[in-house]
């Protein structure tokens, strides 16, 4: 039996976080996204047509010049590509090596997808938790998943840059991604 899932927006978020300056990090979030998938059978064991599309104008680091800055051309050029797209190519669960009676205990997983910025298509892995199922009190069934990874932010043609006085870049290249995501089960 295949089942349908969307995001539930509030109760979820996409962040980003960069070193800035090689001393601290700055943490970005995408306001505004949308999250289909589709399930056979019970649980999370096969999941297929994983799609997630990210409005860029949502983009917000809760500073407004820098979050203008980060939609310009300069970073992620928001009016030429409005959109950053994932698309799921495979969602496994990974259980102990070699498998035991604790694999079905474990609730890590690796999607592993496309990953599309700037008109830049990278295939991607991310680490996944499942938080687990549950019904609300109107009888809705959900989900929750944790994901987080990292990429260069230079491979998807986010290189703006500058150096400082001392001789060092402002921002490092790689970018730490998280998803903390609550599905809907659709009826």
């Amino acid at each position: 039996m295949k089942s349908n899932w969307i995001i539930d927006l509030p109760h979820s978020n996409l962040s980003f976080n960069i070193k800035y300056l090689n001393i601290n990090v700055v943490t970005g979030f995408l306001k505004s996204f949308k999250l289909n998938l589709q399930t056979t059978g019970d649980g999370f064991g096969a999941v297929t047509n994983l799609l997630l599309t990210a409005d860029i104008a949502s983009v917000t680091t809760n500073h407004e010049a820098r979050d203008k800055h980060l939609r310009s051309m300069e970073f992620f050029d928001a009016e030429n590509h409005p959109d950053l797209k994932f698309e799921g190519i495979s969602f496994e669960k990974q259980g102990l090596v070699p498998p035991s009676i604790l694999s079905v205990y474990r609730k890590d997983y690796k999607l592993r997808g496309n990953l599309t910025i700037k008109g830049i298509s990278r295939t991607v892995v991310l680490d996944g938790e499942f938080g687990g199922l549950a019904t609300d009190t109107t009888g809705q069934k959900r989900a929750g998943f944790t994901l987080r990874g990292k990429i260069s932010r230079k491979e998807f043609g986010l290189t703006w840059n500058e150096v400082t006085n001392s001789g060092k870049f402002i921002l490092a290249d790689q970018v730490d991604i998280l998803g903390d995501l609550q599905l809907i089960k659709l009826m």
